[in-house]
């Protein structure tokens, strides 16, 4: 089984990058192995593991991080995934890159993919309203006309960045929208913001594209032409009953955008 993602070949000696000084300030906000590989990508941005050089040991992440081994390589496999870093046995996890700019950042391949964007970004809520569904949204959520949201909308930023990178739209079902109550800046999952709430597990998100142009009023709020080209995606967030509880619309001027992924070959004939 391969990948398909970059192959660096370092002629001289390979160095190892320096251990982290010390263990960073963790959270809850998501998952652990995604908060070690948010900081080391940071590290390898910043030059603490500069390109061609190995990242430390398993052992020495993990005293580090004071967190599992176990945790640590699902850390180290995110970068793997990503195109960060690659790993060869007997020498050791090589740095390959120090990853995209902000523009190529976004990956939707799963809720740990989700994690990470919310992690990174932040949206900037400029309305928030109570709403019933009718009609159009209804069907494009695929529910029933007559149900109570509360709409949030506003432009969302990679942190640091000044120039928006989407448009951000929440349909947030009447049952769990205390969540967003005082809630002006989101800087975390907004879907695991409900399960916390609800004590129960997102089960399943459908994820859909499709290209569209810029309205005079989205081009006005992004800072672009009327008719630019973007990308429209929306997903549906279902708890285990099969109950929509989030409702998200994001729309990405294509300048501003690229997915990236990285694909697995997989076993011959699959």
């Amino acid at each position: 089984m391969y990948r398909f993602a970059p192959d660096t070949h370092m002629s001289g000696q390979i160095t190892r990058g320096r251990k982290p000084d010390m263990p960073p300030h963790l959270d809850r906000a998501s998952p652990l192995y995604l908060q070690i590989a948010h900081k080391l990508e940071q590290r390898i941005r910043d030059d603490i593991y500069p390109i061609g050089t190995l990242l430390p040991t398993e052992a020495e992440l993990v005293s580090a991080f004071q967190v599992s081994r176990y945790t640590v390589r699902q850390a180290i496999d995110q970068l793997k995934r990503n195109g960060t870093v690659t790993a060869r046995k007997g020498v050791g996890t090589m740095v390959n890159t120090k990853g995209n700019d902000w523009r190529t950042r976004f990956r939707g391949q799963s809720r740990h993919d989700l994690f990470d964007f919310s992690r990174d970004s932040e949206l900037h809520f400029q309305t928030k309203t109570e709403v019933i569904a009718r009609q159009e949204i209804a069907h494009e959520m695929g529910i029933t006309t007559g149900r109570a949201f509360t709409y949030a909308a506003g432009l969302r930023y990679f942190k640091g960045e000044d120039l928006p990178f989407c448009w951000n739209e929440v349909y947030l079902d009447e049952s769990v929208a205390e969540v967003l109550q005082g809630v002006d800046v989101l800087r975390k999952a907004l879907f695991h913001m409900v399960e916390s709430y609800t004590g129960e597990r997102i089960a399943s998100i459908h994820q859909e594209l499709s290209p569209v142009q810029l309205t005079a009023d989205l081009a006005g709020k992004l800072m672009l032409p009327t008719g630019s080209l973007a990308l429209r995606m929306t997903r549906r967030y279902l708890s285990s009953r099969g109950r929509l509880l989030e409702y998200a619309i994001q729309t990405l001027p294509a300048e501003r955008f690229s997915y990236r992924t990285v694909l697995s070959a997989g076993e011959p004939g699959t």
